[in-house]
């Protein structure tokens, strides 16, 4: 996007997203997995989790923070808690909604599943990570 006085319109990169799906796909990918080590591997882990079967929010995150807890610590080195998994899988769990990749809740206590769309970008994303330059995407 881009503004003019009082005038918003589409980018140059906004009208190539439009006519290349394949690039709106990786961009919502990129969206999905999050911008820091720590979100990546939540949304990595979650998605392996959830790729196989649908989980409650309490099992996801006990999958989860293992792998986040052995894998990051504080800068103290003290390791990370279930409540920072819990932080970091909200904004996977928000992200994935609103893209339209993860069912929509019927309740808090339902479980979690991708949606149709949320498998092929789930692989998208995940294949993102395995084929992108270790450290960074």
């Amino acid at each position: 996007m881009t503004k003019r006085h009082r005038v918003l319109k589409l980018s140059a990169a906004g009208r190539v997203q439009l006519t290349d799906p394949r690039l709106r796909e990786h961009t919502a990918a990129l969206a999905w997995l999050g911008t820091t080590a720590a979100e990546r591997q939540v949304a990595e882990s979650a998605l392996c989790a959830l790729w196989a079967e649908p989980r409650l929010r309490e099992d996801l995150r006990d999958v989860v923070h293992p792998v986040l807890a052995a894998g990051f610590t504080h800068g103290d080195g003290t390791a990370m808690e279930g409540k920072e998994t819990e932080r970091l899988l909200w904004r996977f769990w928000h992200t994935g909604r609103e893209l339209g990749y993860l069912e929509p809740e019927r309740s808090s206590g339902a479980p979690i599943s991708l949606s149709a769309t949320g498998r092929p970008a789930a692989l998208a994303a995940l294949r993102l990570l395995a084929e992108g330059p270790s450290g960074r995407i």
